[in-house]
């Protein structure tokens, strides 16, 4: 089985969009390889407030899985999503 796999049904794991990363393991979130935090997890969404010290801290985040290898991500502004971002999940090499 390759890695991902088990992943394939849930939000959890490796996402890359441009020159970001967030890594998802649970209720707890990774932005660029900067240390965990927690936010609101469920199998298919996540959700999270950007931590003091990071750009736009305060925001709220919400992701959204759309496939197995899909995600996007929004911010939350006077309840409005806005701001999209598509994600795919990391290709990992060896």
């Amino acid at each position: 089985l390759f890695p991902i796999a088990a992943y394939a049904d849930k939000i959890d794991g490796s996402w890359c969009a441009a020159a970001a990363r967030i890594d998802i393991n649970g209720p707890k979130i990774s932005l660029g390889g900067k240390p965990e935090f927690e936010g609101q997890y469920a199998r298919h969404e996540f959700r999270y407030t950007v931590p003091a010290g990071e750009e736009h801290a305060g925001d709220q985040i919400y992701l959204r899985l759309r496939g197995e290898e899909d995600m996007t991500s929004f911010t939350i502004k006077d309840d409005n999503a806005v701001h999209p971002i598509d994600w795919k999940r990391c290709k990992e090499t060896s």
